[in-house]
C-alpha cells in the first residue's frame, strides 16, 4: 500500500488563507499582499485608514496580525513597513557605541556614523525590503493609496528582482 500523505500548509499559506477569508467576508476590499523576509505585508488600496480606527483593529485581528506590529503600530500612531533591507540581513554586523543608538548624534561620532550609513547604503543597493506578489479583493483604488503604494514600491524595490533582505 502507498499512502499519500498531504503536507502541512506552510505559515505563508495559512497567513493567505486567512487574507482570503478575510476577502471572502469584506468584497468591498483590494489588497496589495508583498513577501517579506518575515512573513506578508498587506497594503490597503480602496481606502486609507488611521491605525487607531476600530475597524483596523477588527481587520488585525481577522487575519490574526503579527501582535508586535499591531502593538507598534498603536504605539506610534502610523503604520509601520520597513522600507530598506535591515543590517544585519545585508551584512552590516557593525554597530555603533552607544547600543542601542542615541540622536542626535554626538558630533565626535559622526564621522562614525557618516562611514557606517555609507557603507549600509552601499550595500543595501542589492536588495529590496519586499516582493511585490498578487493583488486580491475589490480592484478599488483610493487614490491617495495609489501614492503610498507607488512611494512604498519604488523604496523597497518591491517589483525588483532583487534578493529580499
Amino acid at each position: 500500500w502507498k499512502l499519500k500523505l498531504k503536507a502541512s500548509p506552510s505559515e505563508e499559506e495559512c497567513a493567505m488563507q486567512r487574507v482570503d477569508h478575510f476577502l471572502e467576508k469584506h468584497p468591498d476590499w483590494h489588497l496589495r499582499i508583498y513577501r517579506t523576509p518575515a512573513g506578508l505585508r498587506l497594503l490597503a488600496m480602496h481606502q486609507t485608514f488611521g491605525p487607531d480606527e476600530p475597524e483596523v483593529a477588527a481587520v488585525f485581528s481577522e487575519i490574526q496580525a503579527d501582535k508586535i506590529y499591531v502593538q507598534m503600530c498603536s504605539n506610534q500612531h502610523c503604520f509601520r513597513a520597513r522600507v530598506s533591507p535591515k543590517p544585519w540581513r545585508i551584512g552590516v554586523t557593525n554597530h555603533l557605541k552607544p547600543r542601542p543608538g542615541v540622536w542626535p548624534i554626538n558630533p565626535d561620532r559622526l564621522s562614525d556614523r557618516l562611514r557606517w550609513v555609507e557603507d549600509y547604503e552601499r550595500k543595501s543597493e542589492a536588495y529590496a525590503s519586499c516582493r511585490f506578489v498578487v493583488a486580491k479583493g475589490s480592484g478599488k483604488v483610493d487614490p491617495v493609496a495609489e501614492e503610498v503604494r507607488e512611494l512604498h514600491d519604488n523604496l523597497c524595490r518591491a517589483n525588483s528582482d532583487l534578493p529580499i533582505a
